[in-house]
């Protein structure tokens, strides 16, 4: 509507004198000036807003990204911890079914060792039954051989035996009497060997089941420990299993908080933060850097029509110099941090950032578009622009300690009202031109709004 009015206003002024159209020049060229600031200034905040949705776009990505990664991490945990409690549950399986065989086992051996104890004394008994059998006997023969001997010293038995072995009367009946008395004692002294020999292998025996009990207690004991391994085996599951209970918990709470809408908080920054991922000196540069390179678009704006002069080749090559070794020296530490915390998520960063860097290039190169259709003295006029422009970079890297709200401030410093008698000057003797400057920086304001709008339109869907 402004542009039309002044068109109109333009046209009805051609019919008037040359004095009064220059009058009406310089005014339209003062309102010209003003609207091209005013434009630049509402450029450079779109700008800034879109910086901002860019900035945190990709925070709430690396925010998502992280936030997939420690599920997925702790996912991979919680398997390993699985497969780890069924092992453990296996191996206290196993061992429960070996224990419960040993303690029958133990059982039985018990058994065992009382009847061999039973049996061993009922063959004691049996053997005191057998001595003592054998020392009556024993003593018997001595009282029969005492008795023969006393008859033997008596006359009459001499000469009873005389006259048997004169006569050779009953001869073979003696003979079988004295026989059968050795007869009977050596089947008593066989069987007094015989128990000896059992006595002997019932020792034996009983020292094999005492030493069998010996290494059955032993066992026993051995079992004992086993149990109380696996009684500890088992707190230890159940301290097992609580743990797992609260990784599942703290995994949800995790998955609440990235379905959750984020409230532009990045957890990435809580995690690691920027005295830990830049120096001083670095982080100076970084703020110094963001500070020229707000000048730097607000000074493209006003110079899109010109072509490139010294002093904005310049700027450009500084200001492509220095994010470059920024993000080198920010990669590095980057890095160095990351490999602290153990999870790496320098090339994810890094790739977004030269996403971020293109599509801001991309959108440089748009509101740059060179026309030919200006006057030497409009270029001049941007060079001067350029010029102060490259002053208050200058000022913005001497101030690199000032805060963020002075570095957003100085763009607008820079769009700071230019001297209007050389414009007027300039166009006192040329028809001016500020129809085409006014349609193109209406159609790049269309074009940034479009692009604001479909970046806001993506931000709500990645935000769902």
């Amino acid at each position: 509507m402004l542009t039309d009015s002044i068109i109109e206003d333009f046209e009805l002024r051609e019919e008037e004198p040359w004095y009064q159209q220059q009058q009406n020049m310089e005014h339209d060229l003062h309102l010209a000036a003003e609207l091209g600031k005013t434009l630049l200034d509402r450029n450079t905040e779109l700008e800034e807003a879109l910086q901002q949705m860019y900035g945190t776009n990709q925070e709430q990505l690396q925010e998502i990204e992280y936030l997939t990664k420690q599920i997925e991490l702790l996912r991979q945990m919680n398997e390993q911890h699985a497969k780890v409690y069924e092992q453990l549950d296996v191996t206290a399986r196993e061992l429960e079914v070996t224990n419960q065989k040993l303690v029958m086992e133990s059982k039985a051996s018990q058994n065992k060792i009382i009847s061999l104890a039973e049996t061993i004394d009922g063959l004691q008994s049996h053997v005191d039954e057998l001595q003592r059998q054998l020392e009556e006997l024993k003593d018997g023969s001595r009282k029969e051989g005492t008795e023969q001997r006393r008859a033997m010293h008596s006359l009459p038995c001499l000469k009873e035996l005389y006259d048997l072995r004169k006569y050779f009367v009953y001869d073979h009946l003696f003979a079988a009497e004295i026989t059968s008395d050795e007869a009977q004692v050596s089947p008593l002294e066989d069987e007094n060997e015989r128990l000896k020999k059992n006595m002997s292998m019932l020792q034996a025996q009983l020292t094999l089941e005492r030493q069998r009990r010996e290494g059955m207690e032993q066992e026993y004991s051995l079992l004992l420990r086993e149990n109380g391994e696996l009684e500890k085996s088992l707190s230890d599951l159940d301290d097992y299993k609580q743990s797992i209970q609260e990784l599942e918990s703290k995994v949800v709470e995790l998955r609440q908080r990235s379905q959750e809408p984020a409230d532009f908080v990045s957890v990435v920054d809580n995690l690691l933060p920027e005295s830990f991922l830049f120096s001083g000196k670095d982080s100076s540069d970084l703020v110094h850097f963001s500070g020229i390179k707000l000048c730097v678009n607000g000074v493209g704006s006003q110079t899109e029509h010109g072509p490139p002069n010294l002093s904005e080749t310049l700027l450009k090559n500084s200001s492509d110099e220095d994010p470059v070794r920024g993000h080198e020296q920010t990669c590095i530490r980057r890095a160095e941090a990351v490999r602290q915390r153990g999870i790496s998520l320098l090339n994810e960063v890094d790739e977004q950032y030269i996403a971020l860097q293109m599509k801001y290039n991309e959108l440089l190169s748009r509101c740059h578009r060179p026309e030919d259709t200006l006057s030497h003295k409009a270029v001049q006029t941007s060079r001067r622009i350029s010029q102060d422009q490259s002053g208050k970079a200058a000022q913005c890297e001497q101030q690199t300690s000032a805060n963020e709200e002075l570095l957003r401030s100085e763009p607008a410093a820079c769009t700071a009202p230019l001297p209007i008698v050389e414009l007027a000057s300039s166009f006192s003797n040329t028809q001016p031109e500020y129809k085409v400057l006014f349609k193109e920086i209406f159609s790049c304001i269309r074009k940034t709004k479009a692009e604001i709008n479909e970046n806001r339109s993506k931000y709500k869907s990645v935000q769902l």
